[in-house]
């Protein structure tokens, strides 16, 4: 039963990985990086050493050592001595060595660099207690994808030495040469077979590497895979759960209706239809350029203003042509519409009248 579920949940992921799912992955540190490209920008930076840095390399040790032998009596192997010459022989060595460490670096970051933009992820560094689990070690290297990469390993390295022994060949009968000639020609014979080699491989790694890129790419992507359930989750997760946005609104509706309802009692007039409308108004004369609608509704929300309209001595006032009008064009807490001046100012001014009558 469990095998089917997850060969069906395999099955329903058909849609590719969106845009949230891919910044997910990467905050995780889980993109798709080939290993070949770093070891392919290596040999190309073994190339460029081979070709010039190298040689300089070489002539800058074979200074060193000259000037070491030519002084030797200078150096005296006493506990200063001794710390004085060790020092001596590191700088040099440094000085000779660190640039062609340098470019090394810089290829192999290169070829890290080549594969998208570079990121930091703090939660592949962070300590797992399945990192030293020696069941979860075995099955990370005998897993499918530690074995695959076991045979992709063997194999490149079966294909390179051939193609260095092929390369190599040509040259092994002048190794027996090489005895009564100089040091120079030499390092020149050394340098040319290790430049065929190595751009031989340089090739075959490039190759290798493209196609292990596209692989890597295919497989993150497969594995990151999404169903229809996801797609509906995740956009849940951004836009929020539709039921309760639904119950969010109704609250701010009984909300909106309670301050509404609080400020009836504040209003000058109340427009009816007269039992399906209701419109309140509050006007000041002298503090407002127009009335300002406090509340309005239809039905029972309009029976409710009516009641407390009445409740709080608030003049109702059957107009339903203007409680019509009113309800569509006014929004709460704002000016009524220009076009409904004249009309209200009549009702309005008919309210007053009947309060200063009153009076």
């Amino acid at each position: 039963m469990a095998g089917g579920s997850d060969s069906e949940d395999k099955d329903s992921k058909t849609f590719a990985p969106s845009q949230k799912r891919i910044d997910d992955a990467r905050k995780k540190g889980d993109v798709p990086m080939a290993p070949e490209m770093r070891q392919a920008a290596m040999f190309l930076g073994l190339i460029v050493i081979t070709g010039g840095l190298g040689a300089h390399a070489a002539s800058t040790l074979a200074g060193s050592l000259a000037r070491i032998w030519g002084r030797a009596d200078d150096f005296l192997f006493n506990p200063d001595g001794a710390q004085n010459f060790g020092g001596y022989i590191l700088g040099e060595l440094a000085g000779a060595l660190l640039p062609l460490l340098g470019v090394l670096f810089g290829f192999a970051l290169l070829g890290g660099f080549a594969q998208g933009r570079p990121m930091i992820s703090f939660s592949r560094i962070a300590p797992k207690l399945s990192k030293i689990n020696p069941v979860s070690g075995f099955k990370r290297m005998f897993g499918g994808q530690g074995l695959f990469e076991f045979a992709k390993t063997l194999a490149k390295l079966i294909v390179v030495a051939t193609i260095g022994t092929i390369i190599l060949w040509p040259f092994l009968p002048g190794f027996e040469t090489m005895v009564g000639i100089g040091p120079t020609m030499i390092a020149d014979l050394s340098q040319q077979m290790i430049l065929s080699v190595l751009t031989s491989v340089v090739v075959l790694v490039a190759v290798i590497a493209a196609a292990d890129f596209f692989y890597q790419r295919y497989s993150w992507t497969k594995k990151n895979m999404m169903s229809l359930k996801d797609m509906k989750d995740e956009h849940k997760e951004q836009e929020g759960d539709p039921k309760i946005k639904g119950k969010m609104r109704q609250i701010g509706m009984k909300r909106s209706r309670q301050r509404m309802m609080q400020a009836v009692p504040s209003a000058t007039v109340v427009i009816t239809n007269p039992t399906h409308f209701a419109v309140a108004l509050r006007y000041d004369h002298g503090a407002m350029n127009a009335p300002i609608v406090v509340a309005k509704g239809t039905d029972a929300i309009a029976l409710k203003i009516r009641e407390i309209a009445t409740a709080n001595g608030v003049p109702l006032v059957e107009n339903r042509p203007l409680a019509r009008a009113l309800y569509a064009s006014a929004e709460i807490d704002h000016p009524i519409p220009l076009e409904h001046y004249q009309a209200v100012a009549e009702v309005i001014s008919y309210v007053l009248k009947l309060a200063r009558g009153g009076n």
